[in-house]
């Protein structure tokens, strides 16, 4: 980790933190933790997190593997058989559909959605996130599903304007 107490004209790091520096931000850390302030936000969090696994569990079709993550946030699981990523990252956010491993622990979908944090519906806490994504996604297959059905229309009138003609 960087130490930014020493910058140089173009203000980039000489030197690394030692290790002393890095526990000493550990222990900050864990003492906030057990502080009442730390009891509560992670009071809430399990609170959160229990919410999510409550509206998960009524839900068919939908399983999240793993979510979590600050900068950035990051969702992965199945809708409808379909795997996503989601991933937001500085008020942007992508949705990503039927990944692919393209090489060695590296996947990609379809990039289905993309928007900001500003978008209706996206939610604070994890269940409306989660609502969110599922939406939007579903909103996409059924898009999908409605196109597809039209061009078949399209091409059996086309075959039956045939027939006719």
């Amino acid at each position: 980790m960087p130490d930014t107490d020493e910058p140089g004209e173009d203000t980039t790091p000489r030197r690394w933190r030692s290790a002393e520096t890095c526990q000493g931000i550990l222990d900050h850390m864990d003492e906030f933790r057990r502080s009442p302030q730390g009891q509560r936000l992670q009071a809430e969090e399990q609170a959160a997190e229990a919410d999510l696994q409550a509206w998960l569990a009524d839900q068919p079709g939908v399983v999240v593997g793993r979510h979590g993550g600050w900068v950035p946030e990051q969702w992965e699981g199945e809708v409808d058989g379909h795997s996503f990523y989601f991933r937001e990252r500085g008020g942007d956010w992508d949705i990503e559909l039927d990944l692919q491993e393209q090489r060695p622990g590296i996947t990609r979908g379809d990039i289905v959605a993309t928007g900001t944090i500003a978008a209706e519906g996206y939610g604070e806490g994890p269940r409306e996130r989660v609502v969110f994504i599922v939406t939007t996604i579903r909103d996409h297959l059924r898009r999908q599903q409605v196109a597809e059905a039209a061009r078949t229309v399209a091409e059996r009138s086309t075959q039956l304007n045939q027939r006719l003609s």
